[in-house]
């Protein structure tokens, strides 16, 4: 990773092409009130311009894909891993009885770029010619050249493929720095998004993560038994926290995780952050050693480090 193109993210404006997310599309006029049924979050009441995070789950709680729900005036549209966007639509159609709902996968029309940095406003009205007011998280609204969305880190634009060229470079001339993923992947791991495939997958269960796109107040959904029975216990056996390691090497996936002589988990990513000058990871441990600043070490190929438990954001 280049460092200007990490500080050009954080400081500045940058754009990076996330070329790992697919998206989906619901139509139908029963698509909102089916899809309630299908995921973990409240998209019932979600209003055109509003969106939530959320994830369906198979019958034992467990994630089948995490996404980004944007309700549209016409459509919904589901920001989805490409890795599990497939899979998604597979077990969608199965579940459509006599709704009138339709499922496309659309990852092969559109691409998302994400406007990254402070000056991400300006970049962005320079290129759109008119303001986009982030004025809720997944807030999002049509633009001629495709949609924009508040997005967890940034502003996402979900444009038409044959436009991904000509919109990367319009952004690049309006001042925004195109980066890489490998810069991405700083930037996620600091906030603690894990990705679908490489952190996470149909071994998580929602509560691992946090709270986040969990609605215990809504009606039923495929996998709710689950989320509530862990709920009801008062807590999960395993958590998904960051990582602040000692020393210069970035920690390998799957490294072990260990504290006290036993192993307690295992990293899922590892980088080196710019931000705080030391490698930071990400992975599952053992809820007993899931306390911001516990002493764990992280064993792999290359041998230990020392690094200890942080909450996200990291940076």
């Amino acid at each position: 990773m280049l460092i200007q193109d990490y500080n050009a993210a954080r400081n500045n404006a940058a754009v990076v092409r996330k070329d790992w997310m697919g998206v989906l599309q619901l139509t139908g006029p029963e698509r909102q009130t089916w899809l309630q049924g299908m995921v973990t979050n409240e998209v019932a009441k979600l209003t055109a311009g509003e969106g939530c995070y959320a994830a369906h789950l198979n019958a034992q709680g467990r994630i089948v894909a995490q996404m980004i729900v944007l309700v549209a005036e016409d459509a919904v549209w589901l920001l989805v891993e490409r890795t599990a966007a497939e899979k998604l639509v597979t077990v969608f159609d199965r579940l459509i009885i006599m709704e009138d709902v339709q499922v496309r996968d659309a990852s092969p029309d559109y691409e998302v770029l994400g406007l990254l940095g402070p000056e991400r406003r300006g970049i962005l009205q320079r290129w759109t010619g008119k303001p986009f007011e982030e004025s809720a998280l997944y807030c999002h609204q049509a633009f001629p050249q495709g949609r924009l969305c508040s997005a967890d880190i940034g502003i996402d634009a979900i444009v038409p493929r044959g436009m991904a060229e000509d919109s990367l470079r319009a952004l690049a001339a309006a001042g925004a720095l195109v980066i890489d993923s490998e810069a991405w992947n700083v930037l996620r791991t600091e906030a603690g998004l894990p990705l679908y495939g490489v952190d996470i997958d149909e071994t998580t269960t929602m509560p691992e993560l946090g709270q986040r796109g969990i609605s215990y107040d809504k009606g039923c959904y495929i996998g709710q038994e689950v989320v509530a029975r862990i709920r009801y216990i008062g807590h999960v056996n395993r958590r998904f926290i960051g990582l602040i390691c000692e020393g210069t090497v970035v920690p390998e996936a799957h490294a072990a995780i260990q504290s006290q002589g036993k192993d307690v988990g295992y990293v899922t990513t590892g980088v080196f952050s710019p931000g705080i000058n030391k490698p930071i990871a990400m992975g599952f441990i053992n809820r007993a050693a899931a306390e911001p600043d516990t002493p764990v070490i992280l064993a792999g190929k290359s041998g230990t480090i020392p690094a200890v438990v942080a909450a996200f954001p990291i940076a």
